[in-house]
């Protein structure tokens, strides 16, 4: 029973220009999950795609495959579900399939070991992500979508919403085949802190990744 874990980290970037090269608290993005998936140790074989010489050589470096990425997903218009894809065509023989993200430099091996163990050792889920529990207020266009404003809730008995955090897709090789996308029909939903649910897609986010980061080394370090 072989799994892959496939990490996207392409040079090129739209809303942030080449995020995943610079440098988040003294180490560039990129390292983060490279690391913290050498740390976690659970997968047979781990897999880098990406455009960039410096990411190819330091993957290499980390004892990872390099997949030199396709220019047409190398596209803004290119997704998640169209990188896994791509990499379950080319690498047919695995029974499980994991993406992890440089966008999600605080997910922690812990969390990358329990995720996969949950999931690979499942006789009901068939896929996994990592997810973050929202107790707020929610609306859908013009319609809340968690409560009702006139019966107002305690924030803590409010109907939670569920939000990917992005960080961490995992599915069998089966339901990849047939679905064709990184979440199957019986996902297992693992549950994430707000630290390790950063994710940096804007400079906004980039800000508050470095913030987060430089107190929670603080509080370690105490």
């Amino acid at each position: 029973m072989k799994t892959a874990c496939f990490i996207p980290i392409k040079a090129n970037s739209e809303r942030v220009p080449g995020k995943n090269l610079r440098e988040l608290n003294g180490k560039k993005l990129y390292q983060y999950i490279c690391e913290h998936v050498k740390e976690a140790d659970v997968f047979d074989d781990v897999y880098v795609d990406t455009n960039s010489e410096e990411v190819a050589s330091y993957a290499k470096s980390m004892g990872f495959y390099v997949i030199e990425r396709k220019p047409e997903l190398a596209l803004n218009t290119a997704n998640g579900n169209d990188l896994l894809v791509s990499h379950f065509l080319q690498y047919p023989d695995y029974a499980f399939y994991f993406q992890l993200f440089a966008t999600a430099p605080y997910m922690q091996p812990k969390t990358i070991r329990d995720c996969y163990q949950r999931l690979t050792a499942s006789q009901e889920y068939d896929s996994c992500f990592t997810a973050l529990e929202n107790n707020g207020f929610y609306w859908f266009g013009n319609t809340p979508v968690n409560y009702r404003p006139e019966i107002l809730p305690r924030s803590q008995d409010i109907t939670a919403v569920v939000e990917e955090t992005t960080g961490m897709y995992g599915i069998s090789h089966d339901s990849l085949e047939k679905y064709r996308c990184r979440i199957g029909r019986k996902p297992y939903m693992h549950f994430v802190s707000k630290f390790e649910a950063v994710d940096i897609n804007t400079e906004e986010d980039f800000c508050v990744a470095e913030f987060v980061g430089k107190y929670i080394f603080q509080i370690d370090n105490k």
